[in-house]
């Protein structure tokens, strides 16, 4: 609908409310029809908003909802069918995929239903969140008795647990079928609708605990309450409170409280009662004699001293640096000849020690990338570079192989 069609709308539903308050609140006979029908009037009759029956005017199903939604309370709005919503996702995704043969503007407006109809989902999911957290924040609902009031939360618990059972019905699997790998039904589908429903059902959880524990708050609050309104009455009726009666019952323990002990924990002697005092020193004699621990004697303590004298350390060389050596013959021949130096044809003429090429180009590149953070560490830069050679790439393998490494000059304004 247009911003106009909306205007229209509302002026005609203005221009025509009480007419529409007597459709709506008459019988299954209706309001007979105005020999004048207005044109706000025949408007809405136009548009099966009333419905004009053998003379006699009626409200039509969606004036009755709209009706009933706006003037009940929050949280007792009517839900629109999910199951029903669900089925008309899908069948709109259908009709999407078909439409793909067509024309752009079929295809436009296929896909502008599905949005609707998720859209209408996503809304409701919203309203309800919201409306139950009203529901909460009021703390006793809309009833002023004690268990209306409990059974409008009880209503409220059932009712986020169908919701949640119905939420069960959109699973993941089921709307990325529905898609197909189009990108815009997936934008739909599973980042708009499932993620929304997602949210809502951990919402609807956190809001069934609050729920719970708001009717057990109620239940406590709700004995307090009689228990003090029976002490109320019973003093009311002239009774006066005896603690020696209560005293000398059964349960009398539950009733008085201990005496509070002090930091030391003692508690003061019938100092009065020469029996009590009699028993409670046979007591403390009858109680067998503190356990001596013995002394342990440290044999360290009782050893003479004696001189200790250090053995010199044993000094072994550290062993030769494997790279070292070689990187300076190359680095001197490079200052000698200013030509670029192959490691794989230096390491062919020395071989130094039997180790194969693959090891000595591994350790030569460790070496000079640890020669490389040294400098950056001190903030300057050498004037060589250890460039790799890399072998011919291979369909289907991403991986590039180094063959050889070079060192050569640093060019003019090269950084690495």
């Amino acid at each position: 609908m247009k911003a106009d069609n909306w205007r229209e709308f509302g002026a005609h539903l203005v221009a025509n409310a009480d007419i529409i308050e007597d459709i709506c609140q008459a019988d299954e006979e209706g309001v007979p029809k105005p020999e004048k029908m207005t044109a706000g009037l025949s408007w809405l009759v136009s548009q099966r908003l009333v419905d004009d029956c053998d003379g006699c005017l009626h409200p039509s199903s969606m004036l009755l909802d709209l009706g009933a939604r706006i003037g009940a309370q929050r949280f007792e709005l009517s839900a629109p069918d999910l199951q029903e919503l669900l089925i008309r996702i899908e069948h709109g995704c259908e009709r999407f995929h078909s439409a793909k043969e067509g024309a752009p503007s079929e295809l436009d407006r296929e896909l502008q239903q599905v949005r609707l109809s998720v859209r209408q989902v996503v809304t409701h999911l919203r309203d309800e969140h919201r409306a139950a957290t009203d529901f909460i924040e009021a703390r006793y609902g809309y009833s002023s008795r004690f268990r209306d009031r409990l059974r409008d939360i009880d209503s409220a618990v059932k009712r986020l647990g169908r919701l949640s059972e119905k939420l069960m019905a959109f699973d993941r699997d089921k709307l990325s079928q529905w898609c197909h790998g189009d990108r815009s039904l997936r934008r739909l589908l599973l980042t708009s609708l499932y993620e929304s429903m997602d949210r809502c059902k951990t919402g609807i959880r956190d809001l069934i605990d609050r729920l719970n524990q708001l009717g057990t708050t109620m239940r406590r609050r709700n004995h307090y309450r009689r228990a003090a309104q029976g002490v109320f009455s019973w003093l009311q009726d002239g009774n006066s409170p005896d603690l020696d009666g209560i005293l000398e019952r059964a349960d009398a323990a539950n009733w008085v409280r201990a005496t509070r002990l002090t930091n030391s924990g003692y508690l003061f002697p019938p100092v009065e009662d020469e029996k009590a005092i009699q028993e409670m020193l046979a007591l403390i004699q009858a109680m067998p004699l503190p356990k001596v621990r013995k002394m342990l004697l440290d044999p360290l303590v009782s050893r003479e001293a004696v001189k200790v004298v250090p053995a010199a350390p044993e000094v072994e060389d550290a062993p030769e640096p494997f790279v070292e050596p070689h990187f300076h013959r190359m680095l001197a021949a490079l200052k000698r000849d200013l030509s670029p130096q192959s490691a794989l044809a230096y390491w062919t003429e020395v071989a130094a020690g039997g180790f194969r090429s693959a090891i000595w180009l591994y350790a030569l590149d460790a070496y000079y990338l640890k020669l490389m953070a040294d400098a950056a560490r001190v903030g300057t830069i050498p004037r060589f570079v250890l460039s790799p050679v890399l072998a011919p790439p291979h369909e289907g393998f991403g991986n590039q192989v180094v063959v050889d490494l070079v060192l050569r000059l640093r060019n003019k304004g090269e950084r690495s």
